[in-house]
């Protein structure tokens, strides 16, 4: 199917900015131990696509808050359990997210001739070096060497939408899941375990923008602390790297090592 990835990722218009929100909860999986639910967890990416040089150049911007599991408050601080050592929570703000991709992903289809709906699963297995590997001063919050985790999709679409190959797939819901370490800001050090985020979300249709989020969470902090995610940046720049949680840490450790009471993300100026 024409550009099925692009319709349902993005839009057909590489102009427009299309949002996806989710919602869940986050587990900490530690041998020997019960799993333990330690965040809830609300989080949206803004981004577009163009198709140049039988790629699909995606750009975006991402944000994922850790809430108080029983509140859903934003976090501020955390007090790991593990160590008892109150630590801040770095939230994830991720900018920009890009990638230059096949036209023509294939994405696992499967339909449901009941309910007129099909779904559509891309499962991302991430290994690679770690951001922080090579210095020691970042070993209590990763020492491993590669990077290691698992991004899975599943997306549930009309088939009508699925199948039109000249229009958008506005109407789209997405089950999440993601398996990856601990994250840096949690100062585990060679705990031995993993984190498991379980996250249902869905595409807003074209033209809503951030106003139109479901979190309270999201609106407040885009409208007051962080603008620059109203919107996406406005085309893929190969000559900008993209920024990962861990990239993210490293380049604002000195801030979260000198300033335990600070906020995040750091407020952003218009």
């Amino acid at each position: 199917m024409s550009n099925l990835l692009l319709r349902l990722r993005y839009s057909s218009d590489p102009e427009a900015d299309t949002f996806y929100e989710w919602e869940g909860s986050v587990f900490a999986f530690i041998p020997g131990e019960a799993p333990k639910k330690i965040f809830h967890c609300v989080g949206m990416n803004v981004g577009k696509a163009d198709i140049k040089d039988n790629k699909i150049m995606a750009t975006g911007r991402e944000l994922t808050y850790y809430l108080d599991p029983k509140t859903h408050e934003k976090l501020t601080h955390w007090e790991n359990p593990w160590t008892g050592e109150k630590l801040p929570v770095v939230h994830i703000a991720n900018d920009p997210v890009q990638m230059a991709l096949p036209t023509f992903i294939p994405l696992e289809i499967r339909k449901n001739p009941f309910s007129g709906t099909t779904k559509l699963l891309t499962e991302i297995p991430l290994f690679y070096p770690n951001p922080l590997a090579n210095d020691p001063k970042f070993a209590p919050y990763d020492p491993n060497k590669m990077y290691q985790a698992g991004e899975l999709f599943t997306f549930s679409c009309p088939t009508a939408q699925v199948e039109d190959e000249q229009g958008n797939i506005d109407h789209a819901e997405v089950n999440w899941t993601r398996v990856s370490h601990f994250a840096p800001f949690m100062k585990m050090g060679d705990k031995q375990g993993y984190l498991v985020y379980h996250c249902t979300g869905h595409k807003l249709p074209k033209g809503k923008t951030y106003k139109d989020l479901v979190s309270p969470v999201l609106r407040n902090e885009i409208e007051n602390r962080v603008p620059n995610y109203s919107h996406a940046p406005a085309a893929y720049d190969p000559e900008t790297k993209n920024v990962s949680s861990w990239t993210y840490f490293k380049e604002h450790f000195d801030r979260y090592q000198n300033e335990p009471e600070a906020q995040w993300p750091p407020r952003i100026d218009n």
